[in-house]
C-alpha cells in the first residue's frame, strides 16, 4: 500500500502563517528595542547628573572656593552634556569663610527628557536628580 502525501496547492497557507507570526512578534520586538533605548538614555542622564553633582561638590568644598564657583562648574558640565533646564541646589550657602568640616550637599535635578536623543514615553514628565555630600576642607 502506498502512502499518499498531501501538499498544499499553493504557498498561501505558509505565507498566511508567517504573516500571523510577524503580527504577533513585531510589536513585542519593537517594545523591547525602544524600551532598551529609553532605559539607556535614562541611565546615561542619571550618570551625567551624578558626575555634575560630584564635580560641583568637589569645587564647593575646596579651600577658598565659593558657591558661585561650584555653580559655574556645574553649568559648564551641563552645557557640555547638552542637559537643559537643570537646577543646581547647594546647601548650606558656601562662602570663602565657611568653616572646615561643614557638610556640603549638592543636588542636581533635570527633566528626564533632557539630553535624550529619542522621545521619552515611560519617563516623560519625571525629574531625575543626583545628590552628593562632601565635607569642606
Amino acid at each position: 500500500m502506498k502512502s499518499v502525501h498531501q501538499y498544499p496547492k499553493s504557498s498561501t497557507a505558509r505565507c498566511g502563517a508567517a504573516l500571523v507570526e510577524l503580527a504577533i512578534c513585531l510589536p513585542i520586538l519593537l517594545i523591547i528595542t525602544f524600551g532598551s533605548i529609553e532605559a539607556a538614555n535614562s541611565i546615561s542622564l542619571k550618570q551625567a547628573l551624578t558626575e555634575v553633582a560630584y564635580e560641583a561638590a568637589r569645587i564647593a568644598v575646596a579651600q577658598g572656593r565659593t558657591e558661585q564657583d561650584a555653580r559655574t562648574r556645574a553649568t559648564e558640565i551641563l552645557a557640555a552634556r547638552n542637559i537643559d533646564n537643570a537646577t543646581v541646589e547647594i546647601s548650606p550657602k558656601i562662602k570663602s569663610t565657611t568653616k572646615p568640616g561643614t557638610e556640603v550637599t549638592v543636588t542636581i535635578s533635570a527633566p528626564a527628557e533632557s539630553g535624550s536623543v529619542a522621545p521619552q514615553w515611560y519617563f516623560r514628565g519625571t525629574t531625575m536628580s543626583a545628590t552628593v555630600v562632601m565635607v569642606r576642607l
